[in-house]
C-alpha cells in the first residue's frame, strides 16, 4: 500500500527516497535526512580505517625514529616480518574460532621444521622433499593434537583450553629436542638449508639471496590464499560463523568439529611455513625459549590488529618485524631491548584499539567461562561435628606433617621444599587474578620478579628487617600489578594475558636484568633476620617459608568470603549484572591486580632472601607459565589448589634432574586434565561430595549434585537443585551455598 495513512511508519521505505531526492535538488534538508547518515557512516569507516591502520603507522614510525638503519636491512626486516605474518594470522584463525591464546602456535611449526632440516641436512634429501616432509608432518601433528586435546577441552573453561594449549608447546618442545638424537649427537643448528636456485643480490650492508625471494613469494601467496579461503570459500565462511556463535552454528547442522580441525590444520601449515622459511634465512635456533619470543612478536600483531581483524594482524606483524630488525641493528649490545619494546608496542596498541570501544571492550562475544570453581562445604553440612571433626583432622595431619618435615631432610632437601613454598604463595597470586577475578595471567613472576628486586634493594643496600622488607616487596609488585592492569580494563580476561605474558618477557630479559641495570644488588647479601632473629639455618628459612604460605592460606580463605572476594567473582561470571548490583568493573579488576601483585612481590622477596641474592632464572616467563599450569593442575578457583597443584607439578619438577624437567609440566599437565578437568582440587571435592552425601543420608538431609544441603526428597517431591542464572559463581559453576557468593551479603 502506497496511501498516506495515518498507519503508516515514520521512516518507511518511500520516506528516505524522497528524502533523498530533495537533498540532491537543494531543498532544504530535515534532521535525520540521508545526509546524515551518510555522514555518519563516512565517520564511521574512517575512525575504524584509521583504528586499524594507524598502530601500523606509529610503530613504523617509531622505528625510522629511534632505531634508523639502512635500506637493505629495512627490506630484511620486512621480510622477516612479512614471514612472522604467518604465525600471527594463524594464531587470529584460532583466537576467532575458539576464543582462546593457542600457546602451541609456535611449536606447532618447530617441531616438523626440526625433522625437515634434520632429513634435508644429515640424510641428504632434496629441499622441495623435506619441504613436503615437513608439511605433511605439521598436518599430522596438528591433527592429532586437535582431536586428542582440543576437541576435548573445546566446552570446558577457556583457561583450561589455554593451560592445555601450554603443555602441548612444552611437549613439542621434548619432540623438537629428541628428534635430532635419530642422527646422533651433532647440533642441528649446524644444518644450513637453501632453496636450490643461486640467486646472490649484494645490497650491502646484507647479501639477499633465493631463500629471501622464496621466503616473500610462499608468504604471499599464503596469506592471500588464506584471505579467499576465509572469505569466499563456504568452508572459510562457516568457520567465521563458528567462532561467533558456536552453538548456533551446530544448531543448524555446519559441521563445528570438522571445521575446527581445518582452521588448526590451517594454523599448523602456516607456523611450519613460517619457521621454516625464516630459518632457511637466519637458521635455527636450538633455544628452549625461541618459540616464546617468537610467539610475542605475534602476540604483538595479534594485539595491533584487534586479535581477529586478519590484514590487520598481517601489516602489523610486518611493522613489528621491521621494528624489531631496526633494534637489533642498531642497538646490537642490547639483544634483549626488543622484548621491552614490543612490550611497550603491545601496550599502546591495545590502548589505541580500546579507544571508543564499549565497556567492557570485548571485540565480539566470548562464550564459555574462563575458570571452574569447586564448591564449599554447605553450611548445615560443616556445622555437623563429624564434618567439623574430619576437617580439623586432615589439616592437622597436613600441618604436622609440614612443620616436622626439617626432622628428616637434609638442608638441600629443605631448600628445595623452601622454593617450593615460594612458588605456592605465587600459586595463591594467580588464584586471585585468574581464579577469581578472570584476568588470566601468563606473567605472574613478573610481579614476584619486582617484588624481589625490590627486597633486594632493602635487604642488602638498606639492611632491612625481613618482615619489613617482605611488605615493601609487595607494595612494589602491587603497584607494578596496578600499572599493568591499567590498560586491560576495557577487555576482557584472555586479552590480559597478551599483556601479562610481555611484561614478563621484558621484565626478565630487560628491566629487570642486571646486566643491563645497576641498580639491583649483584652479590650475595648477609643472613636476613626476621623480627631480629637471624635465619641462620635452613631450617629457620623453611619454618619461616612456611609460616609466610600459611598466613596465605589464611588470608585467602577470608578473602575469598569477603565482600571484595564475592565482588571480584561476580565482576569475573557476569560483568553487567554486577554493575547492576553497584559493582564497579575497573575497580574491581584494578584491585585485584593490585592484592594479587601484593601477593606476588611478597614471594619474591621472599625467594631473595631464600637463596640470599637476586637472580634472573626464577623469574622468567617459562616459570610464569609453568606456575599458572601448576596451578591449574591443583584447581584455580581456591588456596588449595594451588598448594595440591605445585606440590604435584612444582614438586617433580624441582626434585627431577634438569634433562627430565620438562616431562612433569608438558605430559603430565595433559594426563591430569584429561583424567581430571577441573584439577585436583575438583577431583577430591568429588570424592568429598560422595563422603557428605552418606553423612547427610545418616542425618536425614538432601544434598544436592553440587554438594549443597537440602530437606530430604520426600515421595512425589523433586530435590531442588541450587545454582540458577543469578546464583552462580565465577565461571558459571554453581554455587553451593549464598554465603560464598552473595555480592550484597
Amino acid at each position: 500500500m502506497t496511501g498516506s495513512s495515518s498507519d503508516t511508519p515514520v521512516g518507511a521505505r518511500t520516506g528516505p527516497a524522497r528524502r533523498f531526492r530533495r537533498y540532491r535538488l537543494g531543498q532544504p534538508r530535515r534532521a535525520g535526512g540521508p545526509n546524515l547518515l551518510v555522514a555518519g557512516v563516512r565517520r564511521i569507516l574512517l575512525v575504524a580505517g584509521v583504528r586499524r591502520i594507524l598502530p601500523v603507522v606509529a610503530v613504523v614510525a617509531a622505528q625510522f625514529a629511534f632505531f634508523p638503519m639502512p635500506a637493505s636491512v629495512w627490506v630484511q626486516g620486512a621480510i622477516l616480518g612479512l614471514l612472522g605474518s604467518l604465525m600471527a594470522v594463524g594464531l587470529a584463525l584460532v583466537f576467532r574460532l575458539n576464543r582462546i591464546v593457542n600457546f602451541a602456535q609456535g611449536d606447532l611449526g618447530s617441531a616438523p621444521a626440526v625433522l625437515a632440516f634434520g632429513l634435508i641436512g644429515f640424510s641428504g634429501v632434496g629441499y622441495l622433499v623435506g619441504l613436503a616432509t615437513g608439511l605433511v608432518a605439521s598436518v599430522v601433528v596438528t591433527v592429532a593434537v586437535e582431536i586428542v586435546f582440543v576437541r576435548r577441552f573445546t566446552r570446558s573453561p577457556r583457561l583450561l583450553l589455554t593451560v592445555v594449549t601450554i603443555g602441548i608447546s612444552q611437549a613439542l618442545q621434548v619432540a623438537s629436542l629428541l628428534i635430532p638424537l635419530v642422527w646422533g649427537s651433532t647440533p642441528i643448528g649446524t644444518v644450513h638449508v637453501s632453496f636450490p636456485w643461486h640467486l646472490v643480490i649484494d645490497a650491502r650492508p646484507l647479501v639477499f639471496t633465493s631463500d629471501h625471494v622464496v621466503g616473500v613469494v610462499v608468504s604471499v601467496v599464503a596469506l592471500v590464499g588464506v584471505a579467499v579461503w576465509s572469505r569466499t570459500s563456504e568452508l572459510g565462511i562457516a568457520t567465521r560463523a563458528t567462532g561467533d556463535r558456536r552453538d548456533r552454528a551446530a544448531m543448524l547442522g555446519i559441521p563445528v568439529a570438522r571445521l575446527q580441525t581445518v582452521t588448526w590444520v590451517v594454523a599448523g601449515v602456516l607456523s611450519f611455513l613460517s619457521v621454516f622459511l625464516r630459518a632457511a634465512i637466519v637458521g635455527l635456533p636450538l633455544d628452549p625459549t625461541f618459540s616464546l619470543i617468537a610467539l610475542a612478536g605475534a602476540l604483538g600483531a595479534l594485539a595491533l590488529g584487534g586479535f581477529t581483524d586478519l590484514p590487520a594482524v598481517a601489516a602489523a606483524a610486518v611493522a613489528i618485524g621491521v621494528l624489531e630488525q631496526g633494534i637489533a641493528w642498531d642497538q646490537p649490545d642490547r639483544p634483549t631491548l626488543v622484548l621491552a619494546v614490543v612490550a611497550a608496542v603491545v601496550v599502546l596498541g591495545m590502548l589505541v584499539r580500546g579507544v571508543g570501544s564499549r565497556p567492557g571492550g570485548r571485540p565480539a562475544a566470548l562464550p564459555g567461562s574462563l575458570v571452574s570453581v569447586v564448591p564449599d562445604i554447605a553450611g548445615r553440612l560443616r556445622a555437623l561435628p563429624e564434618v567439623r571433626a574430619a576437617m580439623v583432622a586432615a589439616w592437622s595431619i597436613v600441618l604436622v606433617a609440614l612443620a616436622t618435615l626439617p626432622l628428616w631432610c637434609d638442608p638441600g632437601t629443605l631448600l628445595e621444599l623452601s622454593t617450593l613454598l615460594v612458588l605456592v604463595v605465587v600459586g595463591y597470586s594467580i588464584v586471585v587474578l585468574t581464579g577469581w577475578s578472570g584476568q588470566v595471567t601468563l606473567g605472574q613472576m613478573s610481579f614476584a620478579a619486582v617484588g624481589g628486586a625490590a627486597g633486594a634493594v632493602a635487604l642488602a643496600d638498606w639492611g632491612w628487617d625481613l618482615s619489613l622488607a617482605l611488605l615493601f616487596a609487595g607494595a612494589a609488585g602491587a603497584g607494578a600489578a596496578f600499572l599493568v592492569g591499567l590498560p586491560t580494563l576495557r577487555f576482557d580476561g584472555v586479552f590480559v594475558a597478551v599483556t601479562t605474558l610481555v611484561f614478563g618477557l621484558a621484565t626478565s630479559g630487560y628491566l629487570l636484568d642486571r646486566a643491563q641495570f645497576g641498580w639491583i644488588p649483584p652479590h650475595q647479601f648477609a643472613t636476613p633476620a626476621v623480627f631480629g632473629f637471624a635465619l641462620g639455618s635452613q631450617t629457620a628459612v623453611y619454618v619461616t617459608c612456611l609460616s609466610v604460605a600459611v598466613l596465605g592460606f589464611l588470608g585467602l580463605h577470608g578473602l575469598r568470603h569477603s565482600r571484595t572476594g564475592r565482588a571480584w567473582r561476580a565482576v569475573s561470571a557476569n560483568e553487567r549484572a554486577a554493575a547492576g548490583f553497584g559493582i564497579g568493573a575497573a575497580r574491581s579488576k584494578l584491585s585485584a591486580f593490585a592484592v594479587s601483585g601484593f601477593i606476588a612481590g611478597v614471594a619474591g622477596c621472599l625467594l631473595v632472601a631464600v637463596n640470599q641474592q637476586y637472580v634472573e632464572s626464577p623469574f622468567t616467563v617459562p616459570q610464569s607459565l609453568a606456575v599458572l599450569t601448576a596451578t591449574v593442575v591443583g584447581g584455580i578457583g581456591s588456596a588449595t589448589g594451588a598448594f595440591a597443584g605445585a606440590a604435584l607439578i612444582e614438586g617433580s619438577v624441582v626434585f627431577l634432574p634438569p634433562s627430565w624437567q620438562l616431562l612433569p609440566s608438558a605430559f603430565g599437565v595433559l594426563l591430569v586434565l584429561l583424567a581430571f578437568p577441573t584439577g585436583v582440587a575438583g577431583a577430591a571435592a568429588r570424592g568429598r561430595d560422595r563422603l557428605l552425601q552418606v553423612v547427610a543420608r545418616r542425618h536425614g538431609m538432601g544434598i544436592d549434585h553440587d554438594g549443597s544441603d537440602g530437606p530430604a526428597p520426600s515421595a512425589g517431591r523433586t530435590p531442588a537443585v541450587v545454582g540458577n542464572a543469578g546464583q552462580q559463581g565465577a565461571g558459571g559453576a554453581p554455587v553451593s551455598e549464598n554465603r560464598g557468593d552473595d555480592v550484597l551479603a
